[in-house]
């Protein structure tokens, strides 16, 4: 029986229908219908829409196909070309992935999912070639995963779409990209003092990294405080004082920090959890 087959008579049978009526209701016979469900044909074109609405379903569940994977089958589907990458082979790697993606070209999360597979091969290939290929590939995916309705994945699709193209040479596309995070997002201002450097701006990447230390520094400094305050009060005060010895060693060692968060993007949240 096939895949169809079994659909039709399945919900044939919770729509409590004997293969006749069925076969009354879309102008058929019976035996048109036994052949269905025994795999012995398929329904014609024509019948497809009328049969989904006499069983209640839509073409698509009908046909079996579905537009987006779960997350485990997701990872199943990156276990082929992972093995295939790793065995030498990553034009069969690649081949693989494109061959998913035509299946289910609307789904993003396969596509960020795979996008990082793709880069994560040409950051560890040797052949130039290949790491072109693969990083364009990846590229091409992550300009479609920055859709994702969930914020994070989109901010990871941004920063790694912003890597690709600096690695490219694309600066301008790659810092285009770094503007759809916020502005005090420390890994995108460190991808962009990164990006200022390769295109010779040193003076623009030196102003960027003393902004992310002076953030840093703040947040440290207002963590250790908080931290001996509440170990204060748990009555530890002995870890309490090491605390507060380690916020004033890091006074020493740069200064009095600026107080936490100056970086002039209120609203915007300070951290982004990883991918």
């Amino acid at each position: 029986m096939n895949a169809i087959g079994e659909t039709v008579q399945r919900l044939r049978r919770a729509k409590g229908l004997t293969q006749g009526q069925l076969a009354a209701q879309l102008g058929v016979s019976s035996a048109a219908v036994s052949k269905w469900e025994t795999g012995g044909a398929l329904p014609d074109v024509a019948l497809l829409c009328p049969l989904a609405r006499a069983l209640g379903c839509s073409a698509d569940e009908l046909l079996g196909f579905r537009p987006e994977l779960s997350a485990e089958e997701i990872d199943a589907v990156c276990k082929t070309p992972r093995a295939l990458f790793e065995e030498g082979d990553w034009r069969g790697a690649l081949e693989f992935c494109r061959q998913r993606l035509r299946e289910y070209p609307g789904d993003l999360n396969l596509r960020f999912r795979l996008g990082f597979l793709l880069a994560g091969f040409g950051d560890k290939t040797k052949d130039e070639a290949a790491r072109e290929e693969l990083r364009t590939a990846a590229a091409e995916l992550f300009e479609q995963a920055v859709e994702l309705p969930d914020e994070e994945q989109r901010r990871a699709a941004w920063r790694m779409l912003a890597r690709l193209y600096a690695d490219k040479g694309e600066f301008g596309q790659a810092l285009e990209a770094l503007g759809n995070l916020p502005s005090c997002n420390q890994e995108g201002q460190g991808l962009r003092a990164d990006i200022l450097r390769r295109m010779g701006d040193l003076d623009g990447a030196a102003r960027l990294e003393e902004s992310a230390l002076v953030a840093q520094l703040a947040a440290l400094d207002h963590t250790l405080t908080s931290f001996a305050a509440t170990r204060r009060a748990q009555g530890l005060n002995e870890e309490a004082e090491q605390l507060e010895r380690q916020a004033r060693r890091l006074k020493e060692l740069f200064g009095a920090p600026a107080p936490a968060g100056c970086c002039g993007c209120e609203g915007e949240p300070k951290n982004e959890t990883e991918v």
